[in-house]
């Protein structure tokens, strides 16, 4: 599996108490997943719900004072039946703390799919969310462009959102056109799309005018954005980060891939950084073992001899299977790394085909990439002529 997309957002409705808020959410959640569904119910309930090729998982777990519900959905690609697409909402409560975490991935099991995998779908549900005021790190999320306009606004989006350490997204800024204020480039995209196909994902700001960009650059210097220009700006941002860190889009260079380009750049990031919520892992182990010990508490207690050897029989046959199949994972995660080092490590002997895994310190982080090796260079003979 490829991971396309992935988004982590955390629910905050002043008022309302966790548990009603997360129940709100899993609910929401199953009614997108099984939209469309006639075998489906109106509420959700933990099982896994199967028509038409599509597949509907449910998980929930409660312990303690934390709450878990996992719904995945599998279906196949509506261009090709032969490239399944799996999506997987993680609601994880802790107190009044909900936390949604959205990830979306690409069978790649299928030698000819191609490398590169196709644009993930959009996912509505996000767009939910964010309109019921969900929030990433300590900023608001939108699924529109914001409008910087005016002095005080740009000190403001300077100091309270570039610079906030605890901003987890990149912010996208369209810079207007010098010859006429609020016109953009047409080969940067339209910022309003941009801002709805990175909803949850990013933060998209537009700066319609020529004397506002004047301020940003007093403000940034080299970092700065104008005529309609388009620049990236990482997590953990610094003023005295260099200019190529964050990725800028000059006018001059951009044509009709650059808009679908920059959104893809995004959502590629957000993808290799995307954890699920904490708590995931831990309460997914949990519900594990109480389904474990359910069923082995049916075994045991079967009256019939018989039946119960073959019962332990199926059991023991069952986690052999499981036995090989985490052998055969970890082998090939194993052999991935390996190549995924030598392809980063040694460039003069990278396998043809394989792209190296880029440094997500790069981008999300907005640590230094570690210095490309070069070959040194060869010392003179000590016979050779020196003039």
């Amino acid at each position: 599996m490829f991971r396309a997309l992935g988004a982590r957002l955390t629910l905050d409705c002043k008022g309302v108490a966790g548990v009603a808020l997360f129940e709100a959410a899993a609910q929401r959640s199953w009614h997108w997943a099984t939209s469309g569904l006639k075998t489906a119910t109106d509420l959700l309930t933990e099982g896994e719900v199967q028509e038409d090729g599509l597949r509907v998982e449910v998980v929930r777990c409660d312990s303690g004072s934390r709450s878990l519900c996992q719904v995945a959905v599998h279906r196949a690609d509506e261009w090709d039946p032969s490239v399944f697409w799996l999506t997987t909402i993680d609601i994880v409560r802790t107190g009044d703390v909900v936390e949604v975490g959205v990830s979306v991935e690409q069978d790649m099991r299928h030698l000819r799919v191609p490398p590169s995998p196709l644009a993930p779908p959009l996912v509505a549900l996000l767009h939910d969310f964010v309109d019921e005021g969900a929030t990433a790190g300590t900023q608001r999320l939108r699924a529109s462009a914001d409008a910087l306009v005016g002095s005080e606004r740009i000190d403001s989006f300077v100091q309270s959102c570039l610079l906030d350490p605890g901003r987890r997204l990149p912010v996208v800024l369209f810079s207007a056109m010098k010859e006429e204020d609020g016109v953009y480039p047409p080969a940067a995209g339209n910022p309003a799309l941009t801002a709805r196909e990175l909803c949850g994902l990013a933060h998209v700001f537009v700066m319609p005018r020529v004397e506002d960009s004047h301020r940003l650059t007093k403000r940034l210097g080299m970092l700065s954005v104008y005529d309609g220009a388009v620049r990236i700006y990482w997590p953990r941002l610094r003023l005295s980060d260099p200019p190529p860190r964050h990725p800028l889009h000059l006018r001059q260079r951009l044509n009709t891939a650059s808009g679908p380009a920059i959104i893809r750049r995004v959502v590629e990031a957000g993808a290799r950084s995307y954890r699920p919520p904490d708590g995931t892992a831990t309460l997914l182990a949990t519900r594990w073992r109480e389904r474990e010990q359910d069923r082995i508490a049916s075994i045991t207690s079967d009256p019939d001899p018989a039946r119960q050897a073959s019962l332990l029989r199926d059991e023991l046959l069952r986690v052999i299977d499981a036995k090989v199949a985490l052998e055969h994972e970890m082998e090939t995660l194993q052999r991935e790394l390996v190549f995924t080092a030598e392809d980063t490590d040694d460039s003069d002997t990278r396998i043809p085909g394989r792209r190296a895994a880029p440094h997500a310190s790069t981008e999300l982080t907005g640590k230094p990439a570690p210095p490309s090796r070069l070959p040194a260079a060869p010392e003179a003979a000590d016979g050779a002529s020196r003039d």
